[in-house]
């Protein structure tokens, strides 16, 4: 008889520890109805009731065990302009990756498979960087990723981990004890919008814009219009002659996730979040720097740096010499960055929302609400709001 006690569903984050964790291999991750991912049982006569899914639940056993929190805090930015401009922030997450990248360490982030579908992947070229250090608003597939760093942090080979707070304490939770050769950065986070969404989105953009042909190249958070001030773009491209682009702002994917329409339930009430960490480093766009300190924004992309172990310290020591720093406060970290601390609250509308673009498409025609709005008259009823 089954035994597995998994979180209550609009409390899980989908992190996959439960799945990782279990012996029988009773459990797998699926897609539900709004398209995100989460825990089902796959197989309920595998089960032995070994209650490790339970144990293992960072929602459920949310103790954290970084002690050393608050070592420092920075706005920063990479001294190498190219890097700089291919990343979405101040290119502080590139610099950390190479640097572990050379010492024969392994990288684990988010990228986009061949379908524009976000997939965790593991990295072992500098080369191979861009495809996890540009940005994705969508949550990403984990796959075997928690085992394969465990197998590789047990042959003593270093890894970096960047994914959400909450996949950040997923791992933390599977590996059940600290690992000196393992460095994990999350990241200031708005919410997780639903792969479903995303992916309705992508084939809606190509339908608009390249007659149902998918992009050759995304980029979400594109330097083109600028940086400062919340003046980054939106980028599809299709090939020389078809491409979409869009303020940040405007577009109409962003514009729901700003909104709080497509993220995901746990997001409204987040416990990874705030001062204290499972990360050893949290990254981010330091909204509002051009207020704090004027001399550290040159509209190319400013990044906040927040350390919360020593290991993390050891690691950022390590590029100092590669970077443009400058040491702040916490309270100046949160202050255009509410993300940090507070979770978003989900719209009135979002499962109204959810359900219509995940069963019907992302296309203007959709009914969203019973008096027949459609998503072009939401979208023109959202107040712009900035990204956080």
């Amino acid at each position: 008889m089954i035994d597995t006690r998994l979180a209550d569903r609009e409390k899980c984050t989908g992190c996959s520890a439960c799945v990782s964790i279990c012996p029988a291999d009773c459990l797998h991750m699926d897609q539900d109805e709004y398209g995100f991912f989460v825990p089902i049982v796959s197989d309920p006569q595998k089960c032995i009731a070994c209650d490790q899914c339970h144990e293992v639940c960072p929602v459920i056993n949310n103790e954290l065990e970084n002690v050393d929190y608050g070592i420092a805090t920075y706005a920063a930015y990479s001294k190498n302009d190219s890097l700089r401009e291919d990343s979405s922030s101040g290119g502080l997450f590139s610099e950390l990756a190479t640097n572990i990248i050379h010492k024969g360490g392994i990288v684990y982030g988010a990228a986009y498979d061949d379908q524009w579908n976000v997939k965790h992947i593991a990295i072992s070229a500098e080369l191979d960087l861009r495809r996890i250090r540009i940005a994705k608003y969508s949550q990403s597939d984990l796959g075997n990723t928690f085992t394969e760093i465990q197998t590789q942090l047990n042959h003593d080979k270093s890894a970096l981990f960047v994914g959400c707070p909450c996949q950040v304490a997923g791992l933390k939770a599977f590996l059940k004890r600290p690992y000196e050769n393992l460095i994990c950065i999350d990241f200031v986070c708005h919410g997780i919008p639903s792969p479903g969404v995303w992916k309705e989105y992508v084939k809606y953009r190509a339908s608009q814009d390249n007659s149902g042909h998918l992009p050759i190249a995304i980029n979400l958070r594109s330097k083109e219009s600028g940086w400062s001030k919340y003046q980054y773009s939106i980028h599809f491209q299709y090939d020389d002659e078809h491409e979409y682009n869009c303020l940040g702002g405007l577009d109409p994917f962003m514009k729901l996730f700003t909104e709080d329409f497509i993220n995901r339930e746990c997001c409204s009430d987040c416990k990874f979040k705030g001062e204290h960490r499972w990360s050893d480093i949290t990254l981010g766009d330091f909204w509002g720097i051009w207020d704090i300190d004027p001399s550290m924004d040159d509209n190319k992309g400013t990044s906040m740096v927040i350390i919360h172990t020593s290991a993390g310290k050891d690691l950022f020591d390590s590029i100092v010499d590669n970077l443009v720093m400058q040491e702040v406060s916490l309270a100046e970290c949160s202050l255009q960055n509410p993300s940090l601390i507070d979770s978003a609250k989900p719209n009135s509308n979002r499962d109204k929302v959810l359900k219509q673009i995940v069963v019907n498409g992302f296309i203007s025609e959709n009914t969203l609400f019973s008096n027949k709005q459609t998503i072009t008259t939401v979208l023109k009823k959202i107040k712009r709001k900035i990204i956080r």
